[in-house]
């Protein structure tokens, strides 16, 4: 396999890294778009309740359309979420069984908190210099 072979595989799994990664990223927000909706139909379901209990007007249909909606929106959600992001005859029987799936980015390191003076003559983070 000569060199030009070599990058140009290199490039065609990086356009599919990317083509895979932008599908990734559409999906996290449509959910999150989903997500979003329900929960302004559950804040306006809440408030069409208390002026219930509190004004006596009923909330009636409007109540009864928001939690369609919401249960809707869940629905699609819940299908959303268990779907793969792409099946292994998509991506191959190598990138299939090395993926190890998404999951929690690792939380980054805590910063360093700095290290107390070591003697009152000492200015602390934060002190001012009076001259």
């Amino acid at each position: 396999m000569s060199f030009l072979d070599k990058v140009k595989q290199a490039a065609e799994k990086a356009a599919e890294g990317a083509k895979k990664g932008t599908a990734q990223v559409k999906e996290k927000i449509e959910l999150g778009q989903l997500r979003k909706k329900a929960d302004e139909d559950a804040k306006e379901l809440g408030y069409l309740i208390v002026r219930e209990r509190s004004e006596g007007a009923p909330a009636g249909a409007e109540a009864d359309r928001l939690v369609q909606e919401i249960l809707s929106l869940e629905a699609q959600i819940r299908e959303a979420e268990q779907e793969p992001a792409a099946s292994p005859a998509e991506t191959g029987p190598a990138e299939a069984t090395t993926d190890a799936g998404p999951g929690p980015a690792p939380a980054p390191p805590a910063p360093a908190a700095p290290a107390p003076p070591l003697s009152s003559s000492e200015p602390a983070p934060g002190d001012f210099k009076l001259e």
